[in-house]
């Protein structure tokens, strides 16, 4: 999955806005960002933690620099450790041309030092949007970790797979991404988002529906 190739993927079907998440790491964000406006693709930037609990969380960005020092921030909040258990392929940095750069030796799917509130809140410092990930998925969720979500915590959009209870949505937005790790996953499921561009502010309105904005996720058929 070279940034081209997920680029001319996320064309082929349609889309006009993508984010790569990778875990725990933005550090691929630049080049993606990079390729994406070269072929006419808006992009937004993040990464996707995973908390003490084993939460998945998207921190969202519009500006690269913010997004990149709490990225290393992030990193310092990773064990350090080089054990893969469930057997994932190499952690490979690449350029715009996908030439690998270096391989990431610390394993980047891990629990973080921070709870998912913390994290949460730790985002928002930031200047980012925090989003729970995939919260009605059987691991790496809110239902599964967490069993609902925390009141209180004033999320306006959660990401969601298939369908969601009161418990785990609180009255948030639904955003369905493709959460692909595959070239053939990128645009199984996406949003319409209604806003004039893609910054934070604006996805805060959208989800909130104020001034005009929205969104509407639907999961494609094919």
């Amino acid at each position: 999955m070279t940034p081209k190739a997920i680029v001319e993927a996320a064309l082929a079907k349609g889309l006009d806005l993508i984010a790569v998440t990778d875990h725990n790491t933005a550090l691929m964000s630049p080049v993606m960002a990079e390729v994406a406006r070269a072929h006419g693709l808006a992009y937004l930037y993040g990464l996707e933690l995973q908390t003490y609990e084993g939460v998945h969380v998207l921190a969202y960005f519009d500006d690269e620099a913010r997004c990149l020092a709490f990225s290393e921030e992030v990193y310092g909040l990773l064990p350090h450790s080089t054990h893969d258990p469930y057997g994932l392929s190499d952690q490979r940095l690449v350029d715009a041309e996908g030439r690998l750069i270096r391989i990431e030796e610390r394993f980047l799917v891990n629990g973080l030092r921070l709870n998912f509130e913390e994290a949460v809140q730790r985002i928002r410092e930031r200047g980012g949007f925090p989003v729970p990930a995939h919260v009605d998925r059987n691991m790496f969720s809110v239902k599964s970790q967490l069993g609902r979500l925390p009141e209180g915590l004033d999320l306006p959009l959660v990401e969601v797979r298939e369908a969601c209870t009161p418990e785990l949505c609180r009255g948030a937005s639904i955003l369905r991404t493709s959460d692909a790790h595959t070239l053939e996953g990128i645009g199984q499921r996406v949003t319409d988002i209604t806003f004039n561009e893609p910054t934070i502010a604006e996805l805060t309105m959208a989800a909130r529906r104020q001034k005009g904005r929205g969104l509407e996720s639907n999961v494609p058929t094919s």
